[in-house]
């Protein structure tokens, strides 16, 4: 049988009682278009994939491959939904600072 844990609590999800989120996160490095003068219909778009999966057959090229994409997978019971829900990014809360009118 298989065993689910909560990613973020570590608290055991049980099949029979509790209901099994499943979060998948993905990241993509996204660039920009470069605005150039020169006319795209020259450019040798076969040639450039060529140099870059050259340029991967170094010992480097798996470092770089995360910095591009990356994917994951996380389970996370009710609780831990519902307050991942409330904050995706996990972004700190900034507390709020009440001042008298004098």
């Amino acid at each position: 049988m298989i065993h689910h844990t909560c990613d973020r609590c570590k608290r055991i999800i049980d099949p029979e009682s509790d209901v099994r989120y499943v979060v998948r996160l993905e990241v993509r490095a996204v660039m920009d278009p470069i605005d150039m003068d020169e006319d795209e219909n020259d450019r040798d778009h076969l040639l450039e994939l060529h140099e870059i999966l050259e340029r991967c057959d170094d010992e480097d090229c798996d470092e770089i491959s995360e910095e591009i994409y990356q994917s994951k997978r996380f389970d996370l019971c009710p609780a831990c939904h519902r307050k991942f829900l409330k904050n995706p990014v996990g972004r700190e809360s900034v507390p709020h600072l009440g001042f008298s009118q004098n």
